[in-house]
């Protein structure tokens, strides 16, 4: 099979939650310049705009010559929430754009395109799973990834916040969205709790995107601590004095689903341990271990700006450290992806 031929196979059977490349990247990009990494952050911030651009050709390229399989992934339990991180991959580099390149335009560019995306991929995903006459058991469906429903709101909410200051109009959507992620968080998760309590589990079922149970407390973290930060512009205060009210309510729902968030991820590394030392399971390239780098940057971020917005900086202790862990999950997965695209592509073309 020659590259070509690749290439077309690569586009047709693209996994829709690839955007988590974009969404672990430009989050540990973020991660690594808060703590002055910089052209660390700045090298991951270009990366990233390549990743994003060629996603995105891949998959027009997709849904133009294979747009039947694009179609069954949306139809899919298991593969069409994934669609959401396109949601999550374009907010967070518009976030990047802003923290790191300091372009506010681009960021709202990519704001805008990214609530027009979430009003797409929300409701025909959702819909067409609703409708669908091919419905599998729970244990079969339903995986962390799923939560990427969750993590896509609130990633519009948090760079609306951002950009609040900008456009105040946008503060109000960053409260409506951040609500809507918090409440369909507690939907979602205990189908997934039970899915993994009450089923057998096979080695291969645990991947990358069930610390997204972490991440998607993270990411709602994160969107909290910034709605905080941005409710104390006086002109916020004026437009939106329903702050002035809710301003309690957010700083202890925010910290409830980050001490929720926490309590996760000791269970998180054991199921890793149970995968790969007990059941002996290779450490290879599995492109939704992205889904795992993202929550490790999105915590070491969401924690930081707790520890400043509710002023305990004991929780700084903990963002020191995720930082590295992070960084080096980022720079190993990167790894294993250059690995597996050269043995791809070069060694066995020949």
């Amino acid at each position: 099979m020659n590259i070509k031929a690749k290439l077309d196979q690569i586009a047709s059977n693209l996994l829709p939650a690839y955007f988590a490349l974009v969404m672990a990247t430009g989050i540990v990009a973020i991660a690594a310049f808060i703590y002055q990494f910089i052209w660390f952050a700045k090298l991951l911030f270009y990366f990233n705009i390549v990743a994003y651009v060629a996603l995105w050709i891949i998959n027009i390229y997709r849904i133009i010559f294979h747009s039947e399989n694009y179609k069954t992934d949306i139809q899919n339990h298991r593969r069409g929430p994934g669609f959401f991180t396109i949601i999550a991959g374009t907010n967070t580099l518009g976030a990047d754009f802003l923290v790191i390149g300091n372009h506010t335009e681009i960021a709202f560019i990519l704001w805008v395109f990214g609530i027009l995306l979430w009003l797409f991929y929300q409701y025909v995903v959702f819909a067409s799973l609703m409708f669908s006459n091919q419905k599998q058991p729970l244990d079969q469906s339903i995986n962390g990834g799923w939560l990427v429903a969750i993590v896509s709101t609130e990633s519009v909410a948090l760079l609306a916040a951002q950009l609040s200051g900008n456009h105040i109009w946008m503060f109000l959507i960053a409260i409506i969205f951040y609500l809507i992620g918090y409440f369909t968080y507690f939907i979602i998760m205990p189908l997934i709790y039970y899915r993994l309590l009450f089923y057998n589990i096979q080695p291969k079922d645990v991947t990358g995107s069930y610390w997204i149970n972490m991440g998607a407390t993270a990411i709602t973290t994160l969107a909290g601590s910034l709605i905080l930060i941005a409710g104390e512009n006086s002109q916020v205060g004026q437009f939106y004095p329903i702050i002035n009210t809710l301003k309690s309510f957010i700083q202890g729902a925010t910290f409830l689903i980050w001490s929720y968030g926490s309590w996760w991820i000791p269970l998180l590394f054991m199921m890793g341990y149970w995968k790969h030392i007990i059941n002996k399971i290779s450490f290879k390239y599995d492109s939704q271990f992205w889904g795992a780098v993202f929550p490790m940057g999105m915590y070491t971020v969401a924690t930081y700006k707790l520890a400043v917005t509710l002023n305990i900086p004991q929780l700084k202790i903990i963002s020191d450290f995720f930082v590295y862990v992070a960084i080096v999950s980022w720079l190993y997965q990167f790894g294993a992806f250059l690995l597996a695209f050269y043995n791809k592509f070069f060694i066995r073309t020949n």
